[in-house]
């Protein structure tokens, strides 16, 4: 239909750096949409032993892992690389399950991304046929991961609130398994155990929605919870506590100063705005995958990434009364 030869279709097709001439490829473009001609990445892979994409695994799809996928995407399209996304839910099984999916679709690489309850390892890089990159705190056996200090997160939020005056802190989580909760929990614990004042702190764990938070926060209240400053976690269960501290009567931030993690579009939104650690997904994603990259391309990688998160001082954390 073009009226050239199946070599020069090919290398307009495949994109080739072979000079054609603009009118001939453009004649093979348009002939190209008439026929509906897509080319077969799958058979362009086999002969170049390269699918150009990779598998990202991740246990959910709420706001923290969708900036941290739209990161790993951003990063992808530069490298000209498509992305085949699954979702773990936090299943160890399920995870496995994908990793053996990608790796029949001949992905050139992973990303597997947690911080969750992903307690298990998995495969080891022996057992792994491509280079694989982890992207949030997880059981490690061996690979290049990307990850946030949520210690240091944790200590800067109790850092802050002491600077205001707060003496007495309630902490609200999922439970230990969940790594970057866990060690939100420790760094603020290492603060308040080096401080030169009496302090108390009331974990509330089994917290996993804003719908626990809610009830948790509300049981907490009736029970006589004596905290002037409540630290959520994530900005989801921020949400949740402060809803039950105003239908308590503990109103944000005059009797009770609330700060989160994740620091969500929304949060900035709330009356008062929520007080949140950034943590910094779509920058761990964009990491991830230019390591997963220079790795794939046979580059000595970090075997550990760490970046930091940043406070965003809103009006939901103001003195202690």
């Amino acid at each position: 239909m073009a009226g050239v030869s199946v070599a020069t279709a090919s290398r307009v097709i495949a994109k080739a750096d072979y000079p054609v001439a603009a009118a001939t490829r453009v004649r093979v473009i348009e002939a190209a949409g008439a026929l509906g001609f897509v080319r077969n990445a799958m058979a362009r892979g086999l002969s170049r032993s390269r699918s150009d994409s990779v598998g990202v695994i991740v246990p959910a799809l709420h706001a923290y892992y969708a900036a941290m996928i739209e990161g790993i995407d951003e990063a992808a399209t530069r490298q000209g690389l498509t992305i085949l996304l699954g979702l773990s839910r936090g299943d160890e099984a399920k995870r496995e399950q994908l990793v053996t999916e990608f790796l029949e679709r001949r992905v050139d690489g992973l990303l597997i991304c947690a911080g969750a309850d992903d307690h298990l390892p998995g495969r080891t890089p022996t057992e792994m046929p491509i280079p694989t990159v982890l992207i949030g705190q997880q059981a490690n056996p061996g690979f290049p991961i990307v990850v946030t200090d949520n210690v240091a997160a944790g200590y800067e939020v109790a850092e802050h609130l002491w600077s205001l005056g707060h003496r007495a802190f309630a902490y609200l989580a999922p439970d230990k398994g969940w790594h970057d909760f866990r060690d939100r929990q420790a760094g603020v614990s290492v603060f308040l155990k080096q401080a030169d004042e009496a302090y108390k702190l009331d974990v509330l764990d089994g917290i996993y929605s804003e719908a626990d938070a809610f009830s948790r926060m509300g049981e907490a209240l009736k029970g006589g919870l004596a905290a002037t400053a409540v630290i959520a976690s994530t900005d989801r269960h921020a949400l949740g506590a402060m809803a039950a501290l105003t239908d308590a009567g503990r109103w944000v931030p005059d009797a009770v100063a609330v700060v989160g993690f994740d620091n969500y579009l929304s949060s900035q939104y709330l009356r008062p705005a929520l007080t949140s650690m950034h943590m910094p997904a779509g920058e761990m994603g964009r990491l991830g995958l230019e390591t997963l990259v220079a790795a794939i391309g046979g580059h000595q990688v970090p075997m550990r990434s760490e970046l930091r998160a940043t406070l965003v001082a809103r009006g939901s954390s103001v003195p202690s009364p």
